[in-house]
């Protein structure tokens, strides 16, 4: 029995992964950083000291949960995307911790982007490889790449598209403070909307050659709740703009590449409303990253470190 560590330090998560030879999830632990009611984030450094604090807790849990000594490599996500420059101080913390684990186990480490673990972590669970579209959607990316083959375990990656100013996630997150909810708000907006008619309230969707824009979508959403329209239906207005915008962005890759398979990754990619929506406006094959991996996970990132080494 070989297994793959995975670790990823995003700004929100602290995570630690373990798969097996065969891709079999043996441990997922995650950590959500805490964040100060009515605050919508935490700055790199606050985001930095807690990754430190939750490492060796999380590792002494692992360490009681496996047989570390099976361990044959770590897998780290050292920056956010696979590209030159990409750099945010958070992922130092996990870089950090996994040398420390490489060095002491004396087993390889292998690095890799947040973004390519979001992708890996989708591919994870589904019948799915390169060449694909990809649409990352999350409180820091909103991009739409076409993902082929690069011959090893690393994703050559174009990028088709993104956001020109917040993220859909921002989005998500902001309105939902503004309701009285915790950051991150995903998944209580997501229930809020659950189970009521649609009274045709519309935030209009903004997508310009495979760009999106939600600054004014956010605007608008904060004037029908000014405007005392229901938090129901004002969250389920936004997860429709939401789904119109992703509908939008995929369409024009689709036309531009020619490519009719799509892997849709990311915290956001688990809200019911926009899985629906696009199975019913996408023809294609539609893949969403399992529910449990969408947010953020070192699930992927172990995969990428099996993928290296066997």
């Amino acid at each position: 029995m070989q297994y793959f560590l995975g670790i990823d330090t995003s700004n929100y998560t602290t995570s630690m992964g373990v798969v097996d030879e065969k891709n079999k999830i043996i441990i997922d632990f995650r950590e959500i950083l805490k964040v100060k009611k009515g605050e919508k984030g935490l700055r790199q450094s606050e985001a930095f000291f807690q990754h430190c604090n939750n490492f060796p807790i999380m590792y002494s849990r692992l360490c009681k949960s496996i047989d570390v000594t099976k361990i044959t490599a770590v897998a780290v996500s050292t920056q956010p995307r696979f590209k030159e420059g990409s750099y945010m101080p958070v992922f130092k913390a996990g870089e950090k911790f996994a040398k420390v684990v490489s060095d002491t186990l004396r087993i390889p480490l292998v690095e890799c982007s947040h973004q390519e673990g979001h992708i890996y972590a989708g591919m994870a669970t589904l019948d799915i490889e390169p060449p694909f579209l990809a649409l990352h959607l999350s409180g820091g990316t909103t991009d739409l790449m076409y993902v082929k083959p690069s011959g090893n375990y690393r994703l050559d990656i174009e990028m088709l598209g993104t956001s020109t100013d917040l993220h859909c996630g921002q989005f998500v997150d902001r309105l939902g403070v503004a309701m009285g909810m915790d950051f991150p708000a995903g998944k209580n907006l997501d229930l809020l909307s659950q189970g009521i008619k649609d009274t045709g309230l519309v935030i209009p969707s903004s997508v310009r050659d495979g760009n999106a824009s939600f600054s004014g979508p956010l605007t608008k959403a904060l004037g029908f709740l000014k405007e005392g329209k229901h938090d129901k239906e004002v969250a389920l207005a936004v997860f429709k703009c939401i789904g119109k915008t992703v509908e939008k962005m995929l369409k024009y890759a689709m036309d531009e590449t020619g490519e009719s398979k799509v892997l849709i990754v990311g915290g956001v990619a688990a809200n019911s409303y926009i899985r629906s929506y696009i199975h019913r406006k996408i023809r294609g094959q539609v893949f969403f990253a399992d529910v449990t991996l969408s947010p953020d996970n070192a699930i992927g990132v172990a995969s990428m470190g099996k993928k290296e080494l066997v």
